[in-house]
């Protein structure tokens, strides 16, 4: 049985090498694990850690790339953190930038340069420094720590209770407060339904201006009742045309990716699942990098297809299934069967509850069996079969 957390966290670190963080053998530090514990000392990095439970006490001299469940940075990075876990402790201080991408984000130390969080909870504790500016996207984001630039983001909550050395922007935001211990050294302007709290003891030295959002009533939800056959007619028609074009063209791609289905199916789900929760999780990593951005948007155009052509990916390794168990290879063209275990895969997703269940595993067998055919592909390409020795010339005569 796979070990989903860890292979998740192992694959996502993975992922950010491939996606355009790599660096020549020999230059990078990988540490993986459950429970991984990184002792007091100085590692060169760049430093690439995953596991369930990490914590960091070395100084490391060089960019951190990390992904787990818990992380607590206790040491000091000489360079810039990049984090992808449940929860995030920075206790030690950064030189460089942090982006994040969490549930839970605690700054306990100094980051020198810029914060880019995305979270559930952000916490700039008292005792933080962010030399830059601190972009935020949080269900609640609590600014009491002394910040020198910038206070920019969205979130459902907002307090501030310490030094802004800049402007303060935010976009969204459905409560702001504004402690009796925060200064803003700029302008202070947010859009949101309510007016913010601003104690009479806060200092705001620029202007303060309340972009009022309206609250739109929620529409009432309308019952369609009956079954929506013209929806489910178009989408079998689209996706006979998107078989039918691909396998005039590239004859051997379904057939290599059922082959991965048929032969290992549990493999094929594993890595499905490995694939679903990673890729979302890598083209966010890389989104919140400058120079990764196109790759980011690379790798979600390419998610969102594979997830548009899973019931056909699957239909056609049913459909080979079918062919085979009746015997019907060579007596009946595919297209015949194909149709049929779409068609299924269709109806079969559009049973309420039971449907969403079976959607979601045909989608990660779909994955799966992509992933498993470029991973054959690549073997084969890297044993290439020895060339064929030369003919004898014939004797002199």
């Amino acid at each position: 049985m796979f070990n989903i957390k860890r292979k998740v966290v192992k694959v996502a670190v993975i992922a950010l090498v491939v996606l355009g963080f790599a660096l020549p053998a020999g230059a990078m530090e990988q540490i993986t694990g459950d429970m991984v514990n990184v002792p007091p000392g100085i590692i060169t990095g760049p430093l690439f850690i995953s596991g369930n439970f990490i914590v960091v006490d070395a100084d490391v001299d060089g960019d951190v790339f990390a992904a787990g469940q818990d992380i607590t940075i206790n040491g000091n990075i000489n360079g810039d953190l990049l984090g992808a876990a449940r929860s995030i402790r920075v206790n030690g201080n950064i030189s460089g930038n942090a982006r994040c991408a969490i549930s839970d984000l605690d700054i306990n130390g100094e980051i020198g340069k810029s914060l880019t969080a995305a979270a559930a909870q952000v916490r700039l504790n008292e005792d933080s420094v962010i030399g830059g500016d601190a972009l935020v996207f949080a269900g609640t984001a609590t600014f009491s720590g002394l910040l020198g630039r910038q206070a920019m983001g969205s979130a459902g909550t907002i307090r501030i209770n310490g030094p802004v050395g800049g402007s303060a922007y935010f976009w969204n935001v459905d409560q702001l407060s504004i402690g009796q211990a925060a200064s803003v050294n700029g302008n202070l302007t947010y859009g949101s339904p309510n007016e913010a709290e601003i104690s009479p003891n806060a200092k705001i030295t620029g202007t303060t201006k309340w972009d009022l959002i309206q609250k739109q009533a929620a529409e009432p939800q309308v019952r369609h009742k009956g079954f929506n056959w013209p929806g489910v007619v178009f989408r079998f028609i689209a996706g006979l045309l998107v078989w039918g074009v691909l396998l005039l063209i590239f004859p051997q791609v379904w057939e290599k990716f059922s082959e991965n289905i048929l032969n290992k199916p549990g493999s094929a789900l594993g890595w499905g699942v490995l694939a679903l929760l990673v890729a979302p999780l890598a083209a966010l990593l890389l989104l919140i990098t400058v120079i990764g951005i196109p790759l980011s948007i690379f790798l979600i155009v390419v998610y969102m297809v594979l997830l548009c052509a899973a019931n056909i990916i699957v239909g056609d390794a049913g459909g080979r299934y079918l062919s085979k168990s009746f015997g019907w290879e060579g007596r009946v063209h595919i297209i015949w069967p194909f149709m049929i275990c779409y068609a299924a895969l269709i109806l079969l997703g559009k049973i309420p509850v039971a449907g969403a269940f079976i959607s979601l595993i045909v989608a990660a067998l779909a994955l799966g069996g992509v992933v498993l055919a470029i991973y054959r592909g690549r073997q084969y390409t890297a044993v290439a079969p020895p060339a064929a020795p030369a003919a004898a010339s014939p004797p002199a005569q």
